[in-house]
């Protein structure tokens, strides 16, 4: 069984997770551009919690954030990284967790692969669980591969919404005004 590996900037990773050689420039981008963040945070799909660990390490008004990653190597890996009791570690499926209290905000850098298949509708069912998990005022911001078709799924789930950058392949979004799904 292959051993977790430290990669740049000293964190620690699990063989087989997405990024495992590194933090991915998607990610880079996130951490570069989204504005300072207060309160309550989602990190969803939070793989071995780089994303996380730099705005910690950044935004003193971050109250907490909670990591919510489905596998469980990526969620250990994310616990070596992460040394901040403002981070809670949520073994969860991030298209379907519920917190007791909405979010202010919830960054992602959502999968798009089911196994060697590319799957957009991870990245939509990403995008209208952050809608149903903010506050009323709560902001999202992913980033994604530029190729990927989001704009109609953002629109869909939230009343406002821009593209912050299209940089070296990736598109960063800012959302706002969630919109509830019908029951």
């Amino acid at each position: 069984m292959a051993e977790p590996q430290e990669v740049e900037g000293g964190y620690i990773t699990a063989p087989g997770v997405f990024s495992a050689d590194g933090p991915d420039p998607g990610s880079e981008l996130l951490i570069a551009l989204v504005p300072q963040l207060k309160g309550r945070v989602a990190d969803l799909g939070a793989g071995w919690g780089y994303i996380a660990a730099e705005l910690l390490a950044e935004q003193e008004s971050i109250a907490e954030i909670d990591l919510i990653e489905a596998e469980w190597a990526a969620l250990q890996a994310a616990k070596a990284n992460i040394d901040d009791p403002r981070a809670n570690f949520i073994w969860g499926d991030a298209t379907s967790y519920r917190p007791e209290t909405p979010y202010d905000a919830v960054v992602s850098n959502p999968p798009f692969h089911s196994g060697r298949e590319t799957d957009p509708g991870l990245g939509r069912a990403f995008i209208a669980n952050a809608a149903r998990i903010l506050k009323p005022s709560g902001q999202f911001f992913m980033v994604a591969n530029r190729h990927l078709p989001y704009e109609a799924a953002l629109k869909d789930h939230f009343g406002t919404g821009k593209m912050l950058a299209e940089i070296q392949g990736y598109k960063l979004y800012q959302a706002a005004k969630p919109r509830r799904a019908k029951p």
